[in-house]
């Protein structure tokens, strides 16, 4: 190839790439709460775009996430979406309602003329409601209806049209695995706050805080198995008591003994705030097994275990407020979106016994799936275990060296508390570059 030509092939296809997008078109679905912006690639670059990418959060904005400029400017055609409990967890009751905000942006998609295939985008919250929702288009309301579960699903998601495939970026496994994960175990007295109004009990052996557990207040804290064991099945234990509080009172509800006919608040103080994985990285840190890590350089290293190169660090004062450490919900947003059962917060949950759970729909689902997971968060290990759980043929699974859970370059991910010398600063460019190729081999 003559250097011309090598010239005229590198600014054309780096100019398709990275051509500008045209600014998004604002689109409104039912109830008003619900709606979309529109990411269209550079006409001139993509004349007739052929797949389409939706995406969506729990409750979060998502209509200008990272995703949306990344992927529009590959030549993809990009719906970003807002559900109707829009910024307030609270309104999500139950939660599986928002599978039917997806189910109007598919259609939505489906309706743009040259669109041939629609990829489902699920970052962090928004990978158990995209995995949840293609589970329920390809296996029918039987999967979310099922005996087990704590909420089930209306007949009203009947019919949902399957997406063509699947995409978890940074997905958690569900929001009540986090929750289990992220609850105060040393609070003992979850009865008496509901019913009561008392200030919580304290155990101060199940103290994440407490030094005398081995937390220490200037820099990694290192617990011993015995106490993290003990931590994580006082976790479990809390929020079963707390779901059966709350089945006990929807129970009530439905039988007409109740003071209101359709649901109620659910206050839970400490709800929040004490992950011990967050202080000691010995726990939630790494794969299990090899799996492919993107390197910063671009090329993939399949060979090994992949470590997170995330730093610790977690306020011991947040979880006592009622901004950061109070969940305020409802009994049905609290049993759909931030309930699971469980026995041990990191090694023994039932996958299945909510609706919220990548693990669990991903064994429904048979069209491509792709799992991205950040190497400067804590997902690598969830994202391996949603990936050896799903059960189609064609499944994908990386991890981005050095990316934060928003994909951005982890700063902050240096030893030692040096300064940042840059050796993260293509990992969004990898990570979409990677993407954008893993769709335009498949669509």
């Amino acid at each position: 190839m003559s250097k011309l030509l090598l010239l005229t092939f590198i600014l054309f296809y780096w100019g398709n790439v990275f051509a500008d997008a045209p600014p998004p078109e604002y689109v409104q679905f039912r109830p008003e709460a619900t709606k979309g912006a529109l990411y269209k690639p550079d006409p001139d670059s993509f004349p007739t775009p052929n797949i389409a990418v939706i995406l969506m959060h729990r409750d979060s904005n998502f209509l200008s996430h990272i995703a949306t400029g990344e992927l529009s400017k590959r030549g993809f055609v990009v719906l970003a979406m807002n559900p109707r409990c829009d910024n307030n967890e609270a309104l999500c009751a139950p939660w599986e309602n928002n599978a039917l905000d997806v189910k109007q942006g598919v259609e939505y998609l489906r309706d743009i003329p040259g669109i041939k295939s629609v990829v489902l985008f699920g970052h962090s919250g928004g990978g158990p409601t995209m995995s949840f929702y293609q589970a329920v288009a390809e296996k029918g309301v039987e999967f979310c209806q099922q005996p087990h579960k704590l909420i089930k699903c209306s007949n009203t998601h009947s019919n949902l049209p399957t997406a063509d495939g699947l995409i978890l970026w940074d997905a958690h496994p569900g929001n009540g695995v986090n929750e289990v994960r992220s609850i105060d175990p040393s609070v003992v007295n979850d009865t008496e706050i509901i019913f009561n109004n008392a200030l919580p009990e304290i155990d101060p052996t199940l103290d994440l805080f407490n030094p005398d557990n081995g937390y220490n207040p200037d820099g990694e804290s290192h617990y011993s198995d015995k106490f993290k064991n003990r931590y994580f099945r006082a976790q479990s234990a809390r929020l079963n008591g707390l779901i059966d509080i709350a089945l006990n009172q929807l129970q009530q509800i439905e039988s007409g003994n109740h003071r209101y006919p359709d649901d109620d608040v659910f206050i839970v103080p400490r709800g929040n705030g004490s992950r011990l994985f967050i202080n000691d990285l010995s726990v939630e840190n790494s794969s299990d097994g090899p799996v492919k890590l993107l390197k910063d350089n671009g090329t993939i290293e399949d060979c090994c275990i992949v470590n997170s190169v995330r730093v610790h660090g977690q306020s011991a004062e947040s979880r006592k407020t009622f901004n950061s450490g109070t969940l305020y919900l409802s009994l049905k947003s609290f049993l759909s979106v931030r309930s699971v059962r469980s026995t041990h917060a990191i090694d023994d949950i039932d996958w299945c016994s909510t609706n919220n759970s990548a693990p669990c729909a991903v064994q429904n689902i048979s069209v491509p799936l792709l799992v991205v997971t950040m190497g400067g968060h804590y997902f690598i290990r969830d994202g391996e275990i949603i990936y050896n759980m799903a059960t189609t043929s064609d499944k994908d699974y990386i991890v981005v060296e050095g990316a934060t859970h928003g994909g951005t370059p982890c700063k902050s991910c240096v030893p030692g508390g040096q300064k940042y010398d840059g050796r993260y600063d293509n990992a969004v460019k990898n990570n979409f570059n990677y993407i954008a190729d893993w769709i335009n081999k498949r669509y």
